[in-house]
């Protein structure tokens, strides 16, 4: 597919991005956007983004020689390729992206999925529904994507390439840091999910309220049709509430906890009654049942049978790193869950403590280095309050002193001393050599990672195999 740099000059400027247009941009076709000097080809929009860490239009000569067609600038040069002149480089450039593509999201409902915690878990949830429904989805998210939601001129050339190949809806999670920097601008949504907002990502915010400006901005926009928000969150609510009167008619949907009967869950299991109909949840936790509910409301809305909603639902067996149960002969619960923020800490061990009877509740957790500093001691102190022993240790410690990040944590902790291992390895083999049948263990930060970064260097790392092996070797020991 190629258009020429004529049709996106006049989207963009019928979109008020565009400052100037020079060279004889009508003979000039483009078949791809990139803002990656090293990925240009020819026939290539090169869009000179100005980032943190350089400024494209360094790179125009490289790029010219690599048989780029045209730029998109913001800077006054002489340029040896034609050029676009705008006034926003990210929205010019997902835009230009949308046109060059063929705007795919005008092809396919496209759902986006956005919140602090259960975004990809609702994300699967929903796909999963869709394929019920014979839908055949293709998914963005943090499970498939080096980015959870990928640079503007990825995503839409991946969607248009998944549309090419068969897929019938997208299933897009949407964070904070997409919205902000215009990855996700020129994407048409049949539905905005917005899971709950919980204290993460302050180091690029600087403030809860800029957080959820951030995330709200899938929803303040016509391109999203629907809109569909927890409300048992009290920035969901906010939201919602917010929302009041932009939406028209049934646009704007509530969705609560409440509107289930017969609910029982634990941490390894979740089953309730919606709309008549019985559900059970190989997920367990309520959190997921919020994130079951969002997922059967949009496919509710978007015509999915109720049978084939339950069937989809039913069908999710394990998400990785959600809530991931790890089996053992020992007699202990033990999973692995990606939980990294107060909220969801607490939601997983308010979980873990009505899952037991008489037995204990063991974390083994972190925090990530050159992230988010204020969130570390409000963790330490919802897991002194709730589990009955603590075990800190590190996460992906970056270019932060491990010993550092644990002391920030232990800072909040009051109720349960910590436990302090700075190898993450030992840790999770002490709280499994601790733990004692009855007992559940949750390992906590790094979900479905599979690396540990420490220092600039990354090292192969899955809590799921550590807790597996951990397992194993106390039980050939107790053989």
């Amino acid at each position: 597919m190629h258009v020429s740099l004529q049709d996106v000059a006049v989207e963009l400027a019928s979109r008020g991005l565009l400052a100037t247009e020079v060279g004889d941009v009508a003979d000039v076709h483009i078949v791809d956007v990139n803002h990656d000097s090293r990925k240009v080809h020819a026939g290539t929009l090169f869009s000179c983004i100005s980032g943190a860490r350089a400024d494209g239009h360094q790179f125009v000569d490289a790029v010219a020689t690599s048989g780029a067609s045209a730029l998109l600038v913001t800077q006054d040069a002489q340029y040896p390729i034609p050029f676009l002149k705008v006034l926003d480089d990210r929205r010019a450039m997902a835009y230009a992206a949308h046109v060059v593509h063929g705007r795919p999201s005008q092809e396919v409902p496209v759902f986006g999925v956005t919140g602090t915690n259960g975004k990809t878990t609702t994300a699967a949830m929903l796909s999963s529904i869709l394929r019920c429904a014979g839908s055949s989805p293709h998914v963005f998210g943090t499970l498939n994507s080096e980015r959870t939601t990928p640079e503007a001129t990825d995503l839409q050339r991946e969607m248009r390439q998944a549309i090419d190949e068969g897929a019938q809806s997208v299933v897009m999670e949407v964070t904070s840091h997409a919205l902000q920097l215009q990855r996700v601008t020129g994407v048409q949504f049949a539905a905005g999910i917005f899971t709950n907002l919980g204290h993460d990502h302050l180091d690029f915010h600087g403030t809860m309220e800029n957080y959820f400006e951030a995330k709200a901005e899938l929803f303040n926009t016509a391109t999203t049709r629907v809109a569909i928000i927890n409300v048992d969150d009290t920035w969901g609510m906010k939201l919602a509430d917010s929302l009041e009167g932009r939406y028209i008619g049934g646009d704007l949907i509530r969705v609560s906890i409440n509107e289930v009967q017969n609910l029982q869950s634990t941490l390894a299991q979740s089953s309730f009654t919606w709309r008549g109909k019985n559900i059970v949840l190989s997920l367990g936790g309520l959190f997921n049942v919020s994130n079951a509910l969002l997922a059967a409301t949009t496919a509710e809305v978007h015509g999915v049978s109720l049978e084939e909603i339950v069937d989809g639902l039913e069908a999710v067996q394990v998400v990785p790193g959600r809530v991931q149960k790890v089996s053992n002969d020992s007699g202990v619960l033990a999973f692995v869950d990606f939980a990294h923020t107060p909220d969801s800490l607490q939601a997983v061990l308010n979980s873990a403590r009505t899952s037991i009877g008489k037995g204990r509740v063991i974390v083994v957790f972190g925090c990530g280095g050159d992230r988010d500093r204020e969130k570390r001691p409000e963790m330490g102190r919802v897991a002194s309050e709730i589990a009955d022993v603590v075990i800190v240790t590190s996460d992906n410690s970056r270019s932060e002193d491990p010993a550092s990040i644990i002391a920030d944590i232990c800072s909040g902790m009051g109720k349960t001393r910590p436990v302090e291992i700075a190898n993450r390895r030992e840790a999770i083999a002490h709280a499994v050599n601790l733990a004692q049948s009855g007992d559940v263990v949750i390992v906590a930060g790094k979900g479905h990672e599979t690396l540990q970064l420490i220092g600039t260097t990354s090292l192969p790392f899955s809590d799921v195999e550590e807790l597996e092996l951990a397992f194993a070797q106390k039980e050939a020991i107790t053989s």
